[in-house]
């Protein structure tokens, strides 16, 4: 529905504040070799780049960090916070850097490994990341307990989703028995029951969470019963998710094609019109193109297929779809002209051919429609439509041979359901064969 977090954006989320309150309790290393007086110029300095992060004022923060640095490189809590100041400037190999550093000088700092894994996630090397917050969760947080730890495992779990679902399905478990309240870890054990085939676990989990109001869940409750075939259920709960988000235009646009596949065609057309209005994207055009043709509505379908077009010239279903919005509204001179491109496109689309023939022969070019059932023929086994078709093109032409084949074989095939075609068909066989 689009509405769905990136797994780094969630593992970023998670720690707002990629865990710098935990930095604050944790004292700079000593160097071995520096004096007092050196020691406590790099504390001051220290402190005052914090005062800088805590302000948010990063980049001032970096250029003091970078500086004491420069006198003791051997310090983790300058790394850290270093590398905090980098991530928040969006300078995430420098950060990654930096936090390795923090991680070589002290291996045993929780919120050092996990401000390597979850900066890793942000750049997208998801199985570097996964190798710090391994190593982080073995460790003991600084400050925040079970939650941060939960906290750690939460985000292991997302990092390791599509490489490793069991893992992922085991660390989310571990979180979920640090934290029991944690929707996310909630969410996360019902994801991946339903990912190994568990659908009822996955459905009732999701619909406690969903009952509850977690609009997460509801779009993974939606996703569930649309792959269950289940539109009803899923329906319903898409018009709770839009009632408390109005201006989810994803939503609402997936309600009016799940409503369109209902075959609640109107329905579709009322929820889906007001969301072109607001904002004509293609992509709604095209669905709305589909329902107007459906229901009969032509001109509106060709008004939207035409600029459509225009912005994907090889897309031969667009050629196609606006080929018959033109047949219908009898221009078939230009509906041949966009038909004959539809089957240049896509040489296979059996609709194309059939609506190609029929255009030409309005258009009284019966040299084209012979030519162009004679190519449908090769894809699909001919039908009562195309013989007689084919056999009044042959009139037209006076090529009665061939016509009277056509209208024989038509006649074969019929077996009573054209009435009118087959009087004619009847008709003209003994006007063309000689007595």
């Amino acid at each position: 529905m689009g509405i769905t977090k990136s797994i780094a954006a969630t593992l970023l989320a998670t720690c707002a504040m990629l865990a710098f309150a935990h930095a604050q309790t944790r004292p700079a290393h000593k160097s071995p070799s520096a004096s007092v007086t050196n020691e406590d110029h790099a504390a001051d300095a220290l402190k005052d780049a914090e005062t800088l992060l805590q302000k948010q004022q990063y980049s001032q923060a970096e250029e003091k960090l970078q500086a004491l640095i420069a006198a003791q490189s051997q310090n983790p809590q300058a790394w850290f916070d270093l590398g905090f100041a980098q991530s928040r400037q969006d300078k995430k190999a420098e950060a990654i850097a930096s936090y390795k550093k923090a991680v070589a000088l002290d291996p045993k700092w929780f919120e050092a490994q996990q401000n390597l894994g979850l900066t890793l996630a942000k750049s997208g090397d998801l199985t570097a990341a996964a190798i710090a917050l391994k190593t982080a969760v073995t460790l003991k947080p600084t400050i925040g307990g079970h939650q941060a730890l939960a906290a750690a495992w939460l985000s292991l779990a997302q990092v390791t989703e599509e490489s490793a679902p069991q893992d992922s399905l085991a660390a989310y478990q571990k979180a979920l028995e640090l934290d029991p309240a944690s929707s996310e870890a909630q969410l996360g054990v019902a994801r991946m029951a339903e990912r190994s085939g568990n659908s009822a676990a996955a459905e009732q989990q999701y619909l406690k969470l969903a009952s509850a109001g977690n609009n997460d869940s509801i779009e993974q409750l939606i996703g569930l019963y649309l792959k269950q075939k289940r539109f009803a259920d899923a329906e319903s709960w898409l018009h709770k998710y839009i009632a408390a988000n109005p201006q989810n235009t994803a939503a609402q646009l997936q309600l009016g094609k799940l409503q369109a596949a209902e075959g609640k065609t109107q329905e579709a057309l009322a929820t889906l019109e007001p969301i072109y209005k607001a904002s004509p994207d293609p992509k709604i055009a095209r669905d709305l193109a589909a329902l107007y043709l459906e229901t009969k509505q032509y001109p509106a379908a060709a008004d939207l297929l035409r600029p459509l077009i225009t912005q994907n010239p090889t897309d031969p279903q667009l050629y196609l779809d606006y080929g018959t919005a033109l047949m219908h509204q009898l221009k078939y001179p230009e509906a041949q002209t966009v038909l004959l491109k539809a089957v240049q496109l896509n040489p296979n689309n059996v609709q194309a051919y059939s609506d190609l023939a029929y255009a030409a022969d309005q258009n009284k070019n019966y040299e084209l429609t012979i030519r162009v059932l004679d190519a449908r023929a090769k894809l699909q086994p001919e039908t009562p439509a195309t013989y007689f078709l084919r056999a009044t093109a042959y009139d037209n032409l006076r090529m009665y041979k061939a016509a009277a084949a056509n209208y024989k074989l038509f006649l074969g095939v019929a077996g009573g359901k054209f009435p009118d075609q087959e009087f004619q068909a009847r008709h003209r066989l003994k006007a063309i064969l000689p007595n």
